[in-house]
């Protein structure tokens, strides 16, 4: 399995990026509609957001990371949006998958220190697409200097839905995040449990075993793979490890079984676990996995939130 080259990569490893997006684009070419075009933004749908989901979560930006500063390459113009190449890359995880009708690049406003203000010139959903994913949004566009004038923070401003998935759909106006700066690692910001409908099989990522009794996702705020002069296959043995609830009360640390999503190039992965006792929590060490700028990951750890009933699977791509 080929390292998992994640959103972005600088200057250093721009070959990899290439070749990742060259594979990208034959896996995406059916989608041409929305890939090679800009698209303007559709009609919104009526009702009225609510302030909680059916679980009483409201709405929230989980993380905002710089990727990249003004290096998107030539091949992002057919991939992501035009006039792509040589932007900056910012994905944004939310706390809910969201209604691809409701995601305009006019929702999004990035603030840099100096207090400039600017909003992206593009936002998809790509390339973290496959079924309950449906939350990682990269910003492209013109953010500031990593080093001058760094983005500090992102905040939503127009009227972006949730897809129900959690009960009535909630509303990200309002939300704001601080923007994790280009030079740091990448963190674990969302792990949940996936109904058995969602877990990887045939898409695009690789697949957990046929016995497998439960799968953890978890989302990174950015793509990972593992640091260079690691053999290839060293993603597919990153030390996650589970606490699950045993029958009788007490907790125990497993190790998943398998890790899936594999070779998509998104930020999220499959915990394949064999067991179907409750999984508590999610962690991880510092240290075994980069971002595209070769940072380490810190030590992570959070609790695991039960996962939503599947739904349609939400790919978009949206204009100013």
């Amino acid at each position: 399995m080929p390292a998992l080259p994640g959103f972005f990569s600088r200057a250093p490893t721009r070959s990899i990026l290439y070749r990742s997006l060259f594979r990208s684009a034959i896996v995406l070419a059916v989608l041409s509609a929305v890939l090679t075009s800009c698209l303007s933004p559709e009609p919104r749908p009526a009702g009225a957001p609510v302030a909680l989901d059916e679980h009483g979560q409201p709405a929230s930006l989980l993380s905002a990371f710089f990727g990249l500063d003004g290096d998107l390459p030539l091949f992002a113009r057919l991939l992501l949006c035009r006039g792509a190449a040589g932007k900056d890359g910012m994905p944004v995880v939310l706390s809910h998958t969201i209604d691809a009708q409701t995601l305009a690049a006019e929702d999004f406003r990035v603030f840099t220190r100096s207090g400039a203000e600017t909003a992206p010139l593009c936002v998809t959903l790509q390339p973290a697409m496959d079924e309950g994913e449906g939350r990682t949004v990269l910003l492209i566009g013109e953010f500031g200097d990593a080093e001058e004038d760094p983005p500090v923070k992102v905040e939503v401003v127009g009227e972006l839905l949730s897809d129900g998935a959690t009960g009535g759909p909630v509303s990200f106006r309002g939300k704001a995040i601080e923007v994790t700066p280009l030079e740091a690692g990448p963190s674990l910001v969302l792990a949940e449990v996936i109904p058995a409908e969602q877990r990887s099989t045939s898409g695009r990522g690789s697949a957990c075993p046929p016995d497998t009794r439960q799968v953890v996702r978890v989302t990174w705020a950015g793509g990972v793979s593992p640091p260079r002069g690691t053999d290839a296959g060293a993603i597919e043995r990153a030390p996650y490890r589970v606490t699950v609830e045993r029958a009788g009360g007490q907790r125990e640390e497993i190790r998943p079984a398998a890790i899936a999503d594999l070779g998509d190039n998104d930020n999220n992965h499959h915990l394949c676990l064999d067991t179907r006792d409750p999984a508590i929590s999610v962690s991880f060490p510092a240290g075994q996995l980069v971002d595209p700028n070769q940072d380490l990951n810190p030590a992570t750890k959070l609790r695991i939130k039960p996962g939503p009933g599947a739904h349609r699977k939400t790919t978009a791509t949206r204009h100013g």
